[in-house]
């Protein structure tokens, strides 16, 4: 599942943006079509091409900057779609140019089937929006957009709208559940994603850091409201700072360049083999305080998938 860089600008500046500081934003000559399409060849050709999953060979992340600010977007989305018929490819968009009907009428229609579109919300009303995004008119534009997919996919096709957790997100996380469940509760799945501190993020991480156990205490506080999603996921979080009872919420997407274990747990947790790990830029930005080995067992159901390894807990541990 490689993560496919097309096009390194973005309209929006979210203060946790992960892309590099330095340089990245101006080298749109090295994301043109042809440029592309090389790219593309030598990774059907069996070429590593790609810095993240590049192992994996099943479905394209589309990511940026923003992907859809490519001025050649959907000539690029057909030819991968020829070029890969039977791959998923997921489109990670913040959702301002699905605004314009046309555009995500187009976008369905050639994205064809496996497709899906994943879009982030910040907050529940424009000024909480865009006090994460820093772009005027953004919140609108991107519930106008996900409104116009939700009229224009394919059956088959996903939208999933995803919320990345850090300080200042966490003070708005009550009242866009609540928003979400109102407003979008259609959409096939919801993902909190433990904030990455790496390239622009770096610069803000004052205002954006606190501990998986801290983020994972606002979710738990809103355990019954991510019950009602069709699909509520966590990404990026160590099992042993997320309560027993959110365990099946969790999933392991890392890279594994990006993860490493501490001493403990490679030696001592009894669920080394369903964790994730630790993100390097927790243990550097944080020091990783609330990681420890999980010595005991606790009664879960373990699911066999490496990708989503904890399916079900019993009922007399959802305290825990």
């Amino acid at each position: 599942m490689p993560d496919f860089p097309i096009w390194p600008q973005c309209n929006i500046a979210c203060v946790f943006c992960s892309n590099p500081v330095e340089g990245f934003r101006h080298t749109t000559d090295k994301y043109g079509f042809d440029e592309i399409k090389k790219k593309l060849a030598d990774y059907k050709s069996g070429l590593r091409t790609f810095v993240k999953f590049d192992e994996e060979r099943d479905y394209f992340n589309l990511t940026g900057g923003e992907p859809t600010n490519h001025p050649d977007f959907l000539k690029i989305l057909a030819h991968i779609r020829i070029e890969f018929p039977q791959n998923l490819i997921r489109l990670l968009s913040n959702g301002r140019m699905f605004a314009y009907e046309d555009f995500a009428r187009r976008t369905c229609g050639i994205g064809q089937l496996p497709f899906e579109i994943a879009v982030p919300m910040f907050g529940p009303t424009a000024p909480t929006h865009e006090s994460i995004s820093r772009t005027p008119k953004s919140f609108a534009q991107t519930v106008l957009g996900l409104h116009h997919l939700r009229k224009h996919r394919r059956p088959g096709q996903l939208v999933e709208i995803r919320i990345i957790m850090t300080k200042v997100q966490a003070r708005y996380l009550d009242g866009l559940l609540d928003f979400l469940l109102a407003e979008f509760p259609w959409v096939d799945r919801v993902v909190f994603l433990f904030e990455e501190i790496e390239g622009f993020a770096e610069q803000y991480k004052g205002q954006l850091k606190f501990t998986q156990s801290e983020c994972a205490a606002h979710l738990d506080r809103n355990y019954e409201k991510l019950k009602r999603f069709k699909d509520a996921r966590l990404y990026h979080f160590s099992l042993c700072t997320v309560p027993t009872r959110l365990w099946p919420f969790v999933w392991n997407t890392l890279a594994g360049f990006k993860v490493t274990y501490l001493e403990g747990c490679r030696t001592k947790c009894a669920y080394k083999a369903q964790c994730v790990g630790v993100h390097r830029s927790y243990i550097k930005h944080m020091g990783a305080p609330d990681i420890a080995a999980i010595t005991e067992h606790r009664p879960v159901i373990l699911s066999g998938n490496p990708y989503h390894p904890i399916s079900s807990v019993e009922e007399r541990t959802l305290q825990l």
